[in-house]
């Protein structure tokens, strides 16, 4: 009885399916697509994007509106069509067939420097005051000295250090670049010369001879002197950047092309301290500070020197040591009124000038 009760209320369903498709428009998504003959179908392209829809189906469908394609108008007679026509275009041209627009030149009172500037000026400026920057070392392994020019123009020097992080620690060397040009405007040889005209043979190594865990060695040029025949510079020995243990005069004679350092001039400081004013400077913390070399006497360098005491540093006097080591003098031990050369040649970086 059940079975016969289902099987009844499927047969009326159907009934009213076909009574509904008889009198309602059919949808287009259960239509079904007939056979077609192709040889029998006409196609005729509409002026209209043939990929649209009727904008009335596509609403019904729920579909987003027809996306609006402009044409716009290609001029075709350039359009290669055949083969031949994309070799013809394809095809290498003279080089005359090529006009070269002119250059345009701008008036020079119009062309705008950029910054920065540089211009000329005696290296040892202010006297014994630069140092080699070493704020980068740690992440670049090396540092440079600025460029310094002979007084001649025949020679630039300068000085690089290294760090070497496994021991950190750092070494120093000096190298030379004989100037050849015939051109000795100062600023042309300091601003066109490259270091890799340079002698790749350092004339002045220090701290490459022995590995020791946390010292800092800087090398770095002072001046050179009147002749041009010596350049006088300053060892720097300490830790950690900062802190300098012992600060040493470095010559180097490019007659003998040998250098030497100037240790004499540290004893005679010593001794003339233990002699006249009985303290021995062995006990503390001093140091010398190379400052240039000596206008009155051009063959000898200016040192001042300085105590640390826990106040402020204790001036020890201004000396004088020539290249020999002959003889150690002292100039002044209250001032540092000496009178220094300038000789050597350096560029200065100019930000503003007016």
């Amino acid at each position: 009885m059940k079975k016969i009760i289902s099987l009844l209320a499927v047969f009326i369903f159907a009934v009213e399916v076909q009574v509904l498709a008889k009198t309602q428009t059919p949808d287009p998504l259960y239509l079904s697509t007939p056979v077609l003959d192709a040889s029998k179908i006409e196609v005729k392209y509409k002026a209209k994007d043939p990929r649209t829809i009727n904008e009335k189906v596509r609403s019904k469908l729920h579909l987003p509106p027809t996306k609006k394609v402009y044409y716009h108008n290609i001029d075709k007679s350039n359009v290669p069509v055949t083969m031949d026509d994309y070799y013809k275009l394809a095809a290498d041209k003279k080089r005359s067939d090529f006009v070269i627009p002119e250059p345009n030149f701008t008036p020079e009172e119009d062309i705008i420097l950029p910054n920065p500037q540089f211009r000329v000026i005696k290296y040892n400026t202010p006297p014994g005051q630069r140092n080699i920057d070493l704020s980068k070392i740690i992440s670049k392994r090396i540092a440079a000295s600025a460029g310094i020019l002979s007084p001649d123009k025949t020679k630039m020097l300068y000085t690089k250090c290294f760090f070497y992080p496994k021991f950190y620690q750092t070494a120093s060397s000096a190298y030379v670049i004989n100037i050849n040009s015939k051109d000795k405007d100062a600023y042309d040889v300091l601003y066109k010369t490259n270091v890799m005209q340079g002698d790749t043979s350092p004339i002045v190594t220090s701290g490459m001879d022995e590995i020791v865990q946390n010292r800092f060695v800087t090398l770095f040029p002072i001046d050179f002197s009147k002749d041009s025949t010596k350049i006088a510079f300053k060892e720097k020995i300490g830790s950690n950047l900062e802190e300098t243990w012992q600060t040493n005069v470095i010559i180097y004679d490019f007659k003998t092309n040998s250098y030497k350092r100037l240790n004499a001039v540290r004893e005679a400081i010593i001794y003339w301290w233990r002699q006249n004013k009985q303290i021995d400077l062995k006990d503390y913390m001093w140091d010398i500070f190379p400052i240039g070399w000596d206008k009155q006497n051009p063959d000898r360098l200016i040192v001042y020197a300085y105590a640390f005491t826990k106040e402020k540093p204790l001036f020890l006097g201004t000396w004088s040591i020539d290249y020999d080591e002959a003889r150690s003098e002292l100039v002044s031990i209250d001032s540092t009124a000496a009178e220094i050369d300038l000789n050597g040649f350096g560029l200065k970086e100019i930000l503003f000038e007016h």
